[in-house]
């Protein structure tokens, strides 16, 4: 991931980067590991930052088969956030140890992006408790179609769209009439605004095409609910993660 030399976002002092990164490690914040253009990412957390050895340690997934994948990368991104502002950085990992457990490590950052956003951490959606989108749009079949969440955010998230029903719609397409149906939550009405369209690639299948939409004029009461619904994830992915430790 290169950063332009004018992003107003990028952050290059060695001292900033520090303190940066000291403070998801104190806050014990989440960080996503993903591959770009790849449908592989994972919910982890900093272990240490060694100044010294230049090197962050990262605690790594459950799952062998996606550790395989992380480890092959060329590079893998880092998304966290850190009051509430989106930290981003990448770099490739290999393997290591960590008090006698496998672990991550990445080479430290040259560059990091701090993305200062209104939106909460954006968590994955679990498959074995799946939230849904229904969107009534006149360029559906039958005027509506039901997709899988990947991901949410309060400001957004992310559709799994396998039969490609979306794959033609313009980029900046409203979708004004939508329901968000999330587990423990209910049914939501939000409107949507078509972002991007990409085709992630997965081992030995066709590419799989994800829709990413951000909220538009979304009422005070359905952003909470939103909110609450993303703290759940995280919630349970924490809880996950330190019972196990």
């Amino acid at each position: 991931m290169a950063f332009e030399e004018d992003d107003p976002y990028s952050v290059s002092q060695r001292l900033d980067i520090q303190n940066i990164l000291q403070g998801l490690l104190n806050k014990r914040a989440l960080v996503r590991l993903d591959i770009p253009g790849h449908a592989v990412s994972v919910i982890s957390t900093l272990l240490d930052v060694d100044v010294k050895q230049g090197t962050l340690i990262l605690d790594n997934a459950t799952e062998d088969h996606l550790n395989t994948q992380l480890l092959r990368a060329p590079a893998i991104r880092l998304q966290g956030m850190l009051d509430r502002v989106m930290i981003e950085c990448s770099g490739k990992i290999s393997p290591t140890m960590h008090d006698g457990r496998p672990a991550f490590s990445m080479l430290w950052p040259d560059q990091l992006r701090r993305m200062q956003r209104r939106e909460f951490f954006r968590m994955d959606v679990p498959a074995s408790n799946p939230a849904t989108c229904s969107i009534e749009h006149p360029s559906l079949p039958s005027g509506k179609a039901t997709l899988p969440l990947a991901n949410i955010s309060a400001g957004g998230l992310q559709l799994i769209d396998r039969a490609e029903l979306l794959a033609d719609h313009a980029i900046g397409t409203f979708f004004d009439d939508c329901t968000l149906n999330l587990p423990d939550t209910g049914a939501l009405d939000v409107g949507m605004r078509l972002l991007r369209l990409t085709r992630l690639t997965q081992d030995g299948d066709k590419p799989l095409l994800t829709v990413a939409c951000r909220f538009f004029n979304l009422p005070a009461n359905r952003e909470i609910a939103i909110q609450q619904y993303v703290g759940s994830l995280e919630r349970a992915v924490l809880a996950r993660r330190w019972g196990s430790e």
